[in-house]
């Protein structure tokens, strides 16, 4: 049987962390890269995964370490690209614009250079599954009623992940590799506790890592590959059921960024 090998990214902690554990318990060989060398080692010790020190701005870096991934376990067939910063709240003309930038290098620009360096491999393969942690905060309205957090810069680029997401499915149509774009909804993670302070205590508010854990597992298994390039949230849809509703969700065009009028 092939090995299956695994990428997650941001994987030092929170989602990434929970991500691995189950992949890792799933059968996959799991690489867990991230900027922390102890949380990775933590993690390392408690999954078996193979800890990768990255920025995943760094292209350079970003290659080296997928050809070492891939020269320790084998060629990465599922890659998670969780790395991301939520950025600074407030108004967005009071922000630096290398701090507002930055969000975009490290939600975009990592999670495309990621998918650049493991693709060759994929499709090499014939096979191959990328998913892409975007947000709700790409999509909801900002309207008269809304009162913040006020975070430009990362709800501008996870609708530019989820819009990534569907051009690469595109691109990548008939080769056997499938992208996907998932929102993880709210989770307790060290990202979140400074822009939700004032939630942190209600529970009603707060989904466990561990479903979102579940959906990439889901994807994983190729059980949805005949609806890559859509976006899927963990909590509010259904997933479990897409594979029976494919005809549906590709004759109403849903799960996907569209305009409407």
């Amino acid at each position: 049987m092939d090995v299956r090998v695994a990428l997650v990214t941001g994987g030092g902690r929170g989602l990434g962390e929970a991500i691995t554990g189950r992949l890792a318990a799933d059968g996959w060989q799991v690489a867990v890269a991230g900027r922390s060398a102890d949380q990775l080692q933590r993690v390392a010790a408690d999954t078996g995964a193979l800890p990768v020190a990255l920025d995943v701005t760094d292209a350079g870096a970003v290659r080296a370490a997928v050809a070492h991934v891939e020269a320790e376990l084998g060629t990465v067939e599922l890659l998670v690209n969780n790395a991301g910063l939520a950025g600074e709240t407030g108004p967005a003309w009071e922000q630096g614009e290398a701090a507002w930038w930055r969000v975009f290098e490290v939600n975009v620009l990592g999670a495309f250079l990621c998918t650049r360096a493991v693709l060759p491999g994929m499709l090499e393969r014939g096979s191959g599954r990328i998913v892409n942690l975007a947000s709700n905060a790409a999509f909801y309205a900002m309207d008269a009623s809304y009162d913040g957090p006020f975070l430009s810069a990362y709800m501008s680029s996870k609708a530019a992940v989820v819009r990534l997401t569907d051009a690469l499915a595109a691109e990548l149509r008939g080769t056997g590799v499938a992208v996907f774009a998932i929102s993880p909804g709210m989770v307790k993670t060290a990202m979140t506790e400074p822009v939700f302070a004032e939630l942190w205590d209600n529970p009603e508010v707060w989904t466990p890592p561990e479903r979102t854990a579940d959906l990439v597992a889901f994807i994983a298994s190729g059980a949805l590959d005949p609806l890559s390039g859509r976006y899927i949230h963990a909590v509010t849809d259904d997933w479990e059921s897409m594979p029976e509703r494919v005809e549906e969700i590709r004759a109403a065009d849903l799960n996907a960024l569209r305009l409407t009028r």
